[in-house]
């Protein structure tokens, strides 16, 4: 069985998809500091996901931090 390539970024670099959870579900006004990512909102959980190098990903998590919010789990795909 032969796994399936990640997408490229045009400079010969796997994109990376993160997904971080945090507790609580966001309003519209806190997910739209996050506008370029999508957002699931689940009950008690909002899941913010998409590509990502690792300086943005860096930006999420100090966004989430100056929101005083914290990830329940981080998931990435390579």
């Amino acid at each position: 069985m032969t796994r399936a390539r990640p997408p490229w970024d045009g400079r010969g670099m796997a994109i990376r998809h993160y997904r971080v959870v945090v507790r609580g579900r966001l309003s519209e006004r806190l997910g739209s500091a996050f506008a370029d990512l999508e957002l699931e909102r689940r009950p008690g959980e909002t899941v913010l996901s998409g590509p990502a190098d690792q300086d943005r990903f860096r930006a999420v998590l100090s966004l989430l931090e100056d929101l005083g919010l914290a990830p329940v789990r981080i998931d990435v795909d390579d």
